[in-house]
């Protein structure tokens, strides 16, 4: 704790906020960096700045997030002055920079450290949410797409090469069928057959922006609701939060992963089958807050978003059958055959949403 306290005096300075060092405490959410919100004394009541330390080998360039990140948040900031926003400063997130201009700065310790605005007054929710906070996760990501309908999605980084390819995904997947590294193809015949079958499925988002019918944007690519911040006292959507992952994408990968994670009504490693299904009723409400709130999508492009929800869960789950048949090499498993189960699950819930996808589209 100390090493720590001297760390943050350390950023403080650095980045000149103001007010002395007062403490912290640990935000637990987040897989990634280690976040904290630190206080200072300044004024009667103080101030409260979010701090994170970058995972620097999981984000081996952090300034090419820096870039993307005060890129788009300086264009929604504009967005939001346009439109006559009076809470412009908890509706958007605020990256704070040194003297020298520079938004990352390495402590002593060796670590890469940022500081972001602390949104007063505000929650998030990393429960399975409510049909309202559903919508409203939808209104956020909807309105974050509209905000940034004029941003060049080209110039942005790459920050995770080919992490919605869905097609590579494929190939990856029947190049470890194919291997079979440790032996285990034959426990998972069944899922392998239904996956190659859906070979078509893998490749739609990306044959519809060979043709024109969907365009490129900039995507947050974690559409979670737990990347946004509420009102806490109304439960209001806020601001879109965790940008690392934005990149230049299609919008049916961000609808789809954002229905299929709060969408099914088991866990992603139910083991009870039974139990996996689409909740059609939180897929129509993220769509009714998501969908009225785009700018300048077409009848094509609009009809590709629940086609998303069918190809995100493919993505996963051919993920989860790669990794078991690689030997559990990248997702943690906390059993044997954990990354089968996962992919069961995420299969069983592609087959609900097959079934429903006339209706999901009638509803759009």
């Amino acid at each position: 704790m100390e090493s720590l306290n001297s760390t943050f005096e350390e950023i403080c300075r650095a980045f000149r906020l103001k007010g002395g060092f007062l403490g912290y405490n640990v935000i637990k959410s987040g897989n990634i960096n280690d976040t904290y919100t630190v206080h200072t004394d300044y004024a009667d009541g103080g101030r409260t700045y979010l701090v994170q330390r970058i995972n620097h080998y999981v984000f081996s360039e952090p300034e090419k997030i820096i870039s993307n990140v005060c890129g788009i948040t300086e264009h929604i900031r504009r967005r939001l002055r346009e439109e006559g926003e009076p809470d412009i400063k908890r509706r958007v997130l605020k990256m704070y920079h040194t003297p020298d201009g520079s938004y990352i700065y390495r402590s002593s310790d060796g670590g890469y450290w940022r500081v972001i605005n602390y949104i007063t007054d505000s929650c998030t929710f990393n429960s399975r949410p409510t049909a309202k906070i559903m919508r409203n996760t939808g209104k956020a990501f909807g309105d974050f797409e509209r905000y940034l309908s004029d941003f060049d999605a080209s110039t942005l980084y790459e920050t995770i090469p080919g992490f919605h390819d869905s097609v590579k995904r494929f190939d990856s997947f029947t190049g470890a069928v194919d291997a079979d590294l440790c032996g285990r193809a034959g426990s998972a015949r069944a899922e392998i057959e239904y996956l190659v079958s859906m070979k078509e499925a893998f490749s739609y988002i990306r044959d519809l922006a060979s043709t024109g019918g969907v365009k490129l944007r900039v995507t947050h690519n974690d559409t979670k609701c737990n990347n946004v911040m509420f009102d806490a006292s109304t439960g209001e959507p806020l601001a879109v939060i965790d940008l690392d992952t934005v990149m230049p994408g299609y919008i049916a990968y961000d609808f789809g992963d954002a229905v299929r994670f709060a969408g099914n009504t088991a866990s992603e490693d139910e083991r009870d089958l039974s139990a996996v299904s689409l909740d059609i009723n939180m897929y129509r409400q993220f769509a009714e807050g998501y969908v009225p709130r785009l700018s300048g999508v077409g009848e094509t492009e609009l009809i590709s978003l629940p086609y998303g929800v069918l190809t995100v869960t493919l993505e996963l789950a051919s993920r989860f059958l790669a990794d078991y048949l690689n030997g559990d090499t990248y997702f943690k498993t906390a059993y044997e055959g954990h990354n089968l189960v996962r992919a069961k699950c995420q299969i069983k819930l592609a087959q609900d949403i097959e079934r429903k996808l006339p209706e999901m589209c009638r509803m759009l």
